[in-house]
């Protein structure tokens, strides 16, 4: 019996004995597998951090930038500008999610919705993107360019006026062959301060209102936006971007005081019609040009169109003509890993903030000389001096409201 069992019991150790490479193989092998799942490969985390002051040197605290930067007037000591937080990845072959949050809003250092989309390729090669969600409106350069990348720490007035924060909600198709998606990746890869990739061509409709902020119950056109954009490379491998733009649709204000109507405008018992939730005709029409900072940069808009604005002389809100540019030019010196970049951006705007009270008219004119210095990859320094003039009108303000000055501004800024 005891041989039997013997017998039995024999070529069952002998299989784990010489069996057990193979299962330690196949459990590792399971392990592998199971560990080169991790959701870190599909995700990524970065952000930036932005702290300024603009009171170390300034003319005219009454001299501000309401759409810029709040702390621009008067004497707010340092501020958190900005505090990014970006989660994205490509959680399918054909879907791409991207999510920013912004924990600096307007100075009380609270989150706040910034970007939440999804990119859907509608080939297996990508060329045609299906862009779903809360995102940037393909409208302007700087408009598209991360605050991250941009050296003035402001944006311009001229084409940001378009659209507060640059961003909205809609859904829209870009497309770009994959030579030009490369081009762009190639761009950002080599730090040259570019926009990243939102195609050759770009469709989106969207609410034509602000972003974060509850649409007024008003049925009106949405706004189309269309641009075109190619990224020439030289036989020098220079970079250089050519881009057109515009939109059109209807804009409702409502930031409206209460005795501000709409111009010539009666309802049936002749009672002027008041400008808050009326609809205006909103449209521009944008030309950009970028020659990549390798050494020497240049960095060129201009737009015009017609939008809401208030008139000072009848106290009312009309449909007017709008119009300004920018010029910056910009010089990039690398020396191991330092990078220092002075720069000079000259800018002006005349026509209405529609966004702004009573969608205030406006004539501004700005230079500003500065330079970036970034010793190493994750921090950088910008120190800039700012000549301005700005002429602000509305119900508030009564006729005559300009005012002009110079400041010293500096960032320090974190990337991560």
């Amino acid at each position: 019996m005891r041989n039997l069992i013997t017998l039995l019991v024999l070529p069952f150790c002998i299989h784990i004995a010489f069996g057990q490479e193979d299962t330690t193989l196949v459990l590792n092998t399971f392990l592998k597998e199971k560990s080169n799942s991790s959701w870190t490969d599909k995700f990524t985390i970065g952000g930036y951090m932005q702290l300024r002051n603009n009171d170390l040197y300034k003319t005219n605290p009454d001299l501000t930038s309401p759409q810029g930067d709040r702390t621009y007037g008067g004497y707010h000591g340092f501020s958190l500008r900005r505090m990014r937080m970006k989660i994205s990845g490509q959680i399918h072959e054909r879907v791409y999610f991207y999510f920013q949050a912004d924990f600096a809003s307007d100075g009380k250092n609270l989150g706040q919705l910034r970007d939440a989309y999804f990119d859907y390729s509608l080939d297996k090669e990508g060329r045609f993107k299906l862009r779903a969600g809360q995102s940037k409106v393909p409208y302007g350069f700087e408009n598209l360019q991360s605050s991250q990348n941009r050296l003035a720490p402001d944006r311009d007035d001229p084409l940001n006026s378009a659209f507060k924060d640059e961003r909205d909600l809609g859904i829209g198709i870009h497309y770009a062959t994959k030579e030009v998606r490369q081009r762009f990746k190639d761009i950002s890869k080599k730090g040259l301060k570019g926009t990243g990739d939102y195609g050759m061509i770009n469709f989106t409709m969207i609410n034509g209102q602000k972003a974060n902020e509850v649409i007024p119950n008003v049925k009106k056109a949405p706004h189309m936006v269309l641009r075109a954009s190619y990224p020439f490379l030289l036989s020098n491998g220079q970079y250089i971007e050519a881009s057109l733009q515009g939109y059109t649709g209807q804009y409702t204000p409502t930031n409206i005081s209460d005795d501000v109507n709409v111009l010539n405008r009666f309802d049936n018992n002749l009672d002027p019609i008041p400008a808050l939730h009326h609809k205006f005709r909103d449209e521009r029409i944008a030309a950009s040009f970028v020659v990549y900072p390798q050494p020497f940069g240049i960095q060129a808009e201009y737009n015009f169109g017609k939008g809401p604005e208030y008139d000072v002389q009848t106290n009312t809100v009309d449909t007017k003509s709008l119009n300004g540019g920018y010029l910056q030019l910009m010089y990039m010196k690398k020396y191991k890993d330092q990078v220092v970049v002075p720069f000079a951006r000259g800018q002006f705007y005349e026509g209405g903030k529609k966004f702004e009270l009573d969608a205030s008219s406006y004539n501004m004119k700005e230079l500003e000389l500065g330079i970036e210095w970034q010793p190493v990859k994750a921090f950088e320094f910008t120190a800039l001096y700012v000549f301005g003039e700005r002429t602000i009108l509305n119900s508030k303000t009564g006729p005559k409201n300009t005012e002009k000055g110079q400041l010293l501004r500096i960032q320090l800024q974190i990337n991560y």
